[in-house]
Order: structure tokens, then sequence, then C-alpha cells
């Protein structure tokens, strides 16, 4: 029997490892880390290094009162310390990748209405839900941190232009792009870019035919080109849908060029390597395991599916939260 058990804890100890990258599972056009509900777990690390912790504290108790009372419990023993080195291999990628709570930038010496600066450039992206973090939430925002770029997932052009009618009262000039929406549903459906006059004129391109909208923007001037993105959520009934818009997506970085692309991916950093892409998130190292969605739990227990993919470097960014969006946003600044 001890070797059954033997087995058994083997096995057990095999699936908690796998969680760490269930990438690695992989045959054909199958990948464990894109598909339900493995990919749901694997956007939670936080809450996966928390259930691992509260199984180590179990089994351990377990495997102590094995231990006193029959003097077993050495197989239970060797699960629990299985289950929390697990569980800190997950916190440690988390802290790898960013946990900074910084909610502001500092001072922008980038470009402005009325100078070049220093060239950075500044980028919010926010998904508002349909307006739930208001246009009037974002604009101290905007105007405190020097934002030259702004995504807006879940966002109708209509709000967008009030935003921008907003920021023109304080001498900041931006135009609104969309990718339009149903009529019924402008909101939810809506991606919307504005851009700060101070990086010159930018034309429409075709794009992502993404469920939620994408905006695809190229510079007349040498600026940026800049692509706004919100690929569909990963339910159960759109898991084929939701695999081939997040593919496409990433797929542009394999030729990013002068290029900044954010919004909601509805994904994180794991999806992004497991559809076989090599994408470099601007919040890398900073605040990239900081969860955006939900925003009502912890940053370290929610999903960094808000983020922003450039080929630019990044030098300060933050994450921040107003308004009654079940995002946080993100916000980056870049030097070329």
């Amino acid at each position: 029997m001890k070797y059954v058990y033997a087995l058994l804890a083997v096995l057990i100890l095999a699936i908690t490892a796998l969680t760490l990258n269930p990438g690695l599972i992989t045959f054909g056009d199958f990948n464990l880390a894109l598909t339900y509900p493995v990919g749901q777990m694997i956007a939670m690390r936080g809450i996966v290094a928390l259930v691992l912790g509260v199984l180590f504290i179990v089994t351990f108790i377990i495997a102590l009162i094995r231990f006193f009372a029959f003097r077993q419990g050495l197989v239970m023993g060797i699960v629990s310390i299985g289950f929390l080195v697990v569980a800190a291999a997950h916190y440690f990628v988390l802290s790898g990748r960013g946990l900074d709570a910084n909610e502001a930038l500092a001072p922008d010496h980038g470009v402005t209405h009325v100078s070049q600066g220093n060239g950075d450039i500044t980028v919010l992206s926010y998904n508002t839900l349909g307006g739930q973090t208001s246009m009037s939430d974002l604009e101290p925002i905007i105007t405190g941190n020097g934002v030259d770029i702004v995504v807006l997932s879940e966002t109708s052009e209509q709000n967008a232009q009030i935003l921008a009618d907003a920021l023109a009262s304080r001498g900041l000039a931006f135009t609104v792009f969309s990718s339009g929406a149903d009529q019924y549903r402008p909101e939810i459906e809506s991606t919307t870019v504005l851009v700060s006059s101070s990086l010159g004129e930018y034309r429409q391109s075709p794009t992502f035919d993404l469920t939620y909208g994408s905006v695809n923007l190229r510079s007349l001037e040498g600026g940026p080109d800049i692509i706004g993105v919100h690929p569909v959520a990963p339910v159960k009934n759109l898991q084929d849908v939701w695999r081939d818009e997040i593919t496409e997506v990433y797929s542009v970085c394999t030729s990013m060029e002068n290029t900044i692309m954010a919004g909601d991916f509805n994904s994180t950093i794991d999806h992004m390597i497991a559809t076989g892409a090599d994408c470099t998130s601007a919040l890398d190292g900073a605040n990239a395991g900081v969860g955006t969605w939900p925003a009502s739990v912890p940053g370290i227990f929610g999903s960094p599916i808000d983020n922003v993919y450039t080929d630019w470097n990044a030098t300060n960014s933050a994450i921040v939260q107003v308004g009654d969006s079940d995002h946080r946003g993100v916000l980056v600044r870049l030097s070329n």
C-alpha cells in the first residue's frame, strides 16, 4: 500500500508543479495553458499560490499528527512541502514581473502641445466598463501624468469625445478614433483611442476583427503606430474565438517596429507566451504582476490582463484605479 501512496504523491506533486507552466503540455494546435479551465487558473497565480499555501498548512498539520500518533506521515509531509515550494514559486513569478503599487508617474518631460521635450510618450489604458469609470474620473489622471495616448476599452465614441472636449477646455488637443460598434451596445463593444496633437497626424487603418473592437492608427509624421485592442473574454463557450483573437493580436509582436499596442487583452503574459509570441510588456519588472481585474480584490489576487506591449523602452509605470469599473488601469511612460 505504501507504494500506492508514493505513486499518488508523485502524481499530486507533478500536477502541482505543472500549474507553474501548463503551456509545457502541447501537441498539434493544443496548448494546455490556452484550454478551459486551465487558462483561467494560470491567469490567477496569486489565488493559486494562496490555495497551495492553505493546502500546505492543512497537509503539514495532518502529517505532524500522523507522525506523533502513528510514526507515519512522511509521504504527506513531502507533499505538503511540495505545495509550499510551488506556492512560493508562483509568488516569485509575480514578484519578478513586478508588484509595485505605484499610482502615478514621475513628472512628465516628454512631448506636450507646446514642446517636444525629451520625446517620452505617456500611455493610459483603461477598461471603463461602459463608462462606470467616467470621463471626469480619467481627466485628472491624463492631465496629472502628461498622458499623450489614451486607449479605452468598453467606451463609446460619444464618451471619448466628451473626454476630448474636457481636455480641450484645458488647452490639450486630442483626436478621437473609434472601432465603431453595434448601435445597441456602443459602450461594451467599443474600443476608442485618443491621441494628443503633440504626436502629429494619424490615419486609421484596417485592423483585427475582434469581438469588442480594435483601433489601428498609422502615424503620418514619424511617430509611433498605435493599436488599441480588446479580445473577447475566455468564457467557456467562446474558448476557440478567444484563442484565435489573442493569437492574432500577439502575432503583431513578430514584426513590431515603432509601435505601441495597449488595451484589455483578456489574457496575461503567460497566455501570450503560450501562443508562441514574444511580446515585450512595458510593465514587466515593475507592475506586470499586479492584477487589473477584478478591481474589487487586492492586486496580487487579480488577473493582469490590461497591458501595454511595445518595442519602445519603458521608463516608468503605474497601476491606477478610479470610478466604478471592474478594471484597474495602467499607465506607462515610454522612451525611444
